[in-house]
């Protein structure tokens, strides 16, 4: 599994708002109790308090329609809430990689891309 690094830390008391890299892209999430600092490293897996998820396309969709539903995006919605279409890395352990960083998602309904929406996006003890 890679590594994230963690960019910037905005804390407000033992919780705090951490803006990790990938090396693919950037996102903020939800850090408590937070014990991390500027340049730590940390694992690559963060998890999600899920919203929905759901194949991204079916089976019988032409071909050209499930490439336009699978391009890997993850947008903030507002605080630490996101939507996102990402591959399944291992529907088992319920683990969706979008745009480098790891996330556990709960439920899968399939392999393949998924879409999803997320209440919230927390980094675990490092």
């Amino acid at each position: 599994m890679d590594t994230l690094v963690v960019k910037a830390i905005q804390r407000y008391g033992d919780s705090a708002e951490v803006t990790l890299d990938s090396g693919k892209g950037e996102i903020v999430v939800f850090s408590h109790p937070c014990d991390l600092s500027v340049g730590q490293i940390v694992p690559n897996l963060l998890h999600g308090m899920t919203e929905h998820v759901a194949a991204a396309s079916l089976s019988d969709w032409p071909e050209s329609l499930k490439s336009e539903r699978s391009i890997e995006r993850l947008d903030r919605i507002d605080g630490f809430a996101y939507r996102g279409c990402g591959q399944v890395a291992d529907q088992a352990a319920r683990l969706v990689a979008v745009l480098g960083f790891v996330l556990e998602l709960g439920d899968l309904p399939c392999t393949g891309f998924v879409e999803f929406e997320c209440m919230r996006l927390d980094v675990p003890d490092a």
